[in-house]
């Protein structure tokens, strides 16, 4: 029932902001969002209505997409150099990210960037990579190579709070928050938000743990130079993207 209730909010999430006009700026990026990407078959036995997992063939369509359309898929470090102004970015150009690390990340996303010959950005769980979680990607899984690079996505603050639609990370204290930072888990060179889920008066701590940039969620419009480098939007793909949103998701 829940499953079902999310999947209502982000119909009407996409038809209302698919009809937005988006703000076109020179320079200006389309960062997309993805977590889990699943064999047809499995979404529609096991995740026919968990909006996070995509199907294989519908994950298969885009990048086809980006590729017949001359898309450069930026790294992390490509866009930390467009962001600078160190890097003039011409041509069309995207960057992908998938959050929480699913180990379906290296064994079905990365054979088909590699096909493509495209670039992406993983967002792992830190505790996953030395406790072992059915599903999630260990530590000597995690290996930067021409095709994806791998960054924090918090230790352990990947976890819902009590309260309407409350997270951890909303609930913690600073404290607590540097200290999952100084946990043992991927690079924080880069760091996307748990579920996106931003704070006003986190900027301290990322800048002590020497975060470069650092992203959220679901402001539905392209990364520019002008955004606060711990506050970076993102578009979230769902598997409800239709076609039509994911191409105006990525045309700049």
């Amino acid at each position: 029932m829940k499953q079902m209730k999310n999947a209502l909010i982000m119909v009407l999430i996409i038809f209302l902001t698919g009809f937005q006009l988006q703000a076109k700026r020179p320079q200006s990026i389309p960062v997309l969002g993805y977590h889990a990407i699943v064999p047809d078959q499995l979404k529609k036995e096991k995740y026919p209505h968990y909006i996070y997992a995509q199907k294989v063939s519908a994950f298969a369509k885009q990048m086809r997409y980006l590729y017949n359309h001359h898309y450069q898929t930026l790294t992390m470090k490509q866009f930390d150099d467009y962001y600078h102004g160190r890097l003039k970015v011409t041509g069309k150009a995207v960057v992908l990210t998938f959050d929480d690390g699913y180990e379906n990340f290296n064994t079905i996303v990365k054979p088909i960037l590699k096909k493509y010959h495209m670039h992406a950005t993983a967002f792992v769980i830190g505790k996953h990579l030395d406790h072992p979680v059915k599903g999630f990607l260990t530590r000597s899984e995690i290996h930067d190579d021409a095709t994806a690079a791998y960054y924090s996505h918090s230790f352990n603050m990947h976890k819902v709070a009590p309260g309407f639609d409350r997270k951890k990370i909303q609930d913690m204290s600073l404290q607590a928050i540097d200290e999952d930072f100084q946990k043992h888990g991927a690079s924080e060179t880069y760091f996307a938000f748990p579920f996106g889920r931003t704070r006003d008066d986190i900027g301290q701590i990322l800048k002590a743990h020497h975060v470069h940039l650092a992203f959220s969620y679901n402001q539905y419009r392209n990364a520019t130079r002008d955004d606060d480098p711990y506050d970076l939007p993102r578009y979230m793909v769902v598997s409800l993207t239709p076609m039509w949103l994911f191409r105006w998701m990525v045309s700049r």
